[in-house]
């Protein structure tokens, strides 16, 4: 028969294993209760959150991203590593999953054997086959953490080491016991079989004429009993390890967010009127899934390279805010809580606070909201949402922001705008054109909404005044609010005045509903997010058009036609973070290019789902950038080389960055920041 005896040359072996398979996962469950159940009860201490909602959607999510590693190959060296380890791994527990199920289930109780014949033959090819690259994997992790050393891998513990080198050993013994075993029997019975078993044979070939039949038997038996050992010490020692990732990294891929991405962290307006503070001034007043998000970090730093915060040498790194707040919280369960759970007697806290002490304000304020950690993260991590909660604190409890930020607030109260300037002048920019607004013409079917930008900053005036012609030409049947309309409140929520946005959204919503809008046209990308994610909690429901949209739809309709391409422009397109990462905008404003670029459009490196920030998002379009390198510099520089002579985008607050970070590298004669409304106006 094409099969092979299990537990061959092992006495008692089946008895012996499963006491020893019985300890090892009681060792298991013991470790993870202690070291996880204090945990547990800590986080249950934090505000409730539903994630457990839609499970066929969140089975479906883990699949595709666990077992498909969807989100982990978006790096080739790092995601092809964790694939080998992923996968081999798992083949390897299910071929012995199926050892022990013939011999402890269709054996004993049906007289069956399935590991036979051809089946047999490709079981034991693919163990080999997938063994072989398990250790692949960890000889790569091996060279990638202790050879190569990149930046975001500058925390090594001992624990890798430990990890490594048993896993390590795990495959060597398992192909060196293999290899003795087919050296001592189907190398001279069955050759043909052997094969099938590759690694294997090739470490039969290298004992044969080396050790006598005894000398066989006997190391394969010693050799065995190692490979056991090292097997059941490493699921004991798994609660223990980085390893626990192989749980609460699942777990929190399960437990993602299925929220609009735009939808920001907010405090609910009927907590205004009875809480006595606001956001998150201590660990536990996280949620109980903001705190699990830390247990599920494996320090692997996507997050951190893709922050353009600590790209351009500021003190934010998401990777060590996610680990900070882990450390932070164990010492603070430590301290309240038992090992059982239950609340101490004592529970004075001398250590640093959450907020000034453990994250630092600078680390706090210097984060753009650009989402790219969350997005770059492959266990769904949050690190931005942390911040946030924790900016509402400072703003609204302690009133303590950068100084900048002052005037900001106070011009968004007294006139509704960033810059001050009276709502009087809000209509002042379309002055010329033929615009009504909605108290002229209140059955208009859209609203233009252009935005603080549109209407009070003069570049921006020349962008929504440029869109206004272009809609007139093409038909479009809109209105505008003129000094009715006020800030969408973007900033002042990003920034962490929860109190104030709510404010300008509930005016906003007033004004909407009493002119009975439902369609509204904006050309900024932090007003369409707003508009379409946020709004609703506050009974704002409307189909919101970004202007990229609006063009590229006129386009394909023929509404609108261009006469002549832009042969002399050489052009990069700009994803915006609130129009590409957040909204998934990347084909609409890619296709407007594409009809008026006469030489094709060039891409920067990190682009769509990977592009930069131009640096203004989460507020700091309104305050300072003195710590590191400015971030629009950073991304200006990238345009330049691409050779480009326009750099374009479809984002006020980015052609404001891309455009004075042109101007202070003194590039202006050699690029240009267009938005792509003024590229597509003249080729009309």
């Amino acid at each position: 028969m094409t099969t092979r005896e299990i537990l061959w040359n092992i006495p008692y072996g089946r008895i012996s294993i499963y006491i020893l398979a019985v300890i090892a996962l009681f060792l298991f469950v013991y470790g993870l209760y202690r070291k996880q159940y204090r945990l547990y009860r800590f986080w249950r201490m934090g505000p409730d959150e539903n994630r457990t909602d839609n499970p066929w959607q969140r089975l479906v999510f883990l699949v595709v991203n666990v077992f498909g590693h969807t989100r982990i190959l978006r790096e080739t060296y790092a995601g092809w590593m964790h694939f080998f380890m992923f996968w081999g791994f798992a083949i390897l527990f299910l071929g012995t999953t199926l050892i022990a199920i013939q011999e402890d289930v269709t054996i004993l109780l049906f007289d069956v054997v399935f590991l036979k014949g051809p089946f047999y033959k490709l079981f034991s090819l693919s163990l080999d086959i997938m063994g072989l690259l398990f250790l692949a994997g960890v000889l790569m992790a091996v060279y990638r953490r202790y050879i190569q050393k990149p930046e975001r891998v500058n925390d090594v513990l001992p624990d890798d080491a430990v990890t490594l080198g048993l896993l390590f050993a795990i495959l060597v013994t398992g192909f060196g016991v293999e290899g003795l075993r087919i050296a001592a029997t189907e190398l001279q019975q069955n050759p043909g079989l052997a094969r099938w078993s590759p690694v294997g044979y090739a470490v039969a070939v290298m004992f044969t004429g080396l050790l006598g039949q005894d000398a066989l038997l006997g190391l394969h038996r010693f050799g065995w009993w190692v490979h056991a050992l090292l097997a059941l010490g490493f699921i004991a020692y798994i609660p223990h390890s980085r390893l626990l990732h192989i749980i609460t990294s699942t777990a929190n891929v399960f437990l993602h967010n299925t929220a609009p991405r735009g939808e920001a962290p907010g405090i609910p307006t009927e907590l205004f009127e009875t809480a006595e503070t606001f956001g998150v001034q201590k660990v536990e007043e996280f949620t109980w899934k903001q705190m699990f998000d830390t247990e599920a970090c494996t320090r692997c730093g996507r997050c951190q390279d893709n922050c353009p915060a600590h790209l351009s040498q500021k003190p934010l790194s998401p990777k060590k805010v996610i680990l900070d707040l882990k450390e932070h919280i164990h010492q603070k369960a430590a301290l309240m809580l038992d090992e059982k759970g239950n609340p101490r007697e004592s529970t004075d806290y001398e250590g640093p606070d959450l907020i000034g002490g453990t994250i630092e304000d600078e680390v706090i304020w210097a984060c753009t909201t650009c989402r790219a950690c969350i997005e770059a993260c492959p266990v769904c991590i949050e690190p931005m949402t942390k911040l946030l909660p924790m900016r509402q604190y400072m703003v609204l409890v302690e009133s303590r922001f950068p100084q900048e930020v002052v005037n900001v607030f106070r011009n968004m109260e007294n006139n509704g705008n960033p810059w001050g300037i009276g709502l009087s002048q809000r209509a002042e920019w379309a002055k010329g054109l033929e615009i009504s607004t909605f108290s002229e013409k209140p059955d208009a079917e859209y609203l233009f909404f252009p935005g603080c930008a549109g209407a009070y900053d003069d570049r921006n005036k020349k962008v929504a005044r440029a869109l206004a012609r272009l809609m007139n030409n093409a038909g479009v049947d809109f209105a505008i609010l003129g000094p009715e309309e006020t800030c969408c409140g973007d900033s002042a929520r990003r920034i962490g005045n929860d109190y104030l946005y709510a404010t300008l959204v509930q005016m906003n919503v007033e004004v909407f509903t009493s002119y009975n809008i439902r369609k509204i046209i904006t050309m900024c990308p932090h007003g369409f997010n707003t508009f379409t994610h946020e709004y609703p909690r506050y009974g704002g429901h409307y189909e919101v058009i970004h202007h990229t949209q609006l063009l590229s739809r006129l386009l394909a309709e023929g509404k609108i036609r261009p006469t002549r391409q832009l042969d002399g422009e050489r052009i990069v397109y700009h994803d915006s973070c609130y129009l590409g990462r957040y909204n998934e905008i990347y084909n609409e404003p890619r296709a407007v290019l594409q009809a008026i670029s006469g030489v094709g459009l060039r891409e920067m490196p990190r682009s769509r789902g990977k592009s930069f920030c131009c640096g203004a998002g989460g507020g700091r379009m309104w305050m300072e950038e003195s710590i590191g390198r400015r971030i629009n510099h950073i991304r200006t520089q990238e345009a330049m080389e691409t050779g480009a002579s326009t750099v374009s985008t479809a984002c006020p607050f980015c052609l404001t960055m891309l455009e004075d970070g042109i101007k202070e590298l003194g590039e202006e004669e050699s690029m240009k920041a267009r938005d792509i409304i003024e590229l597509l106006e003249p080729s009309l």
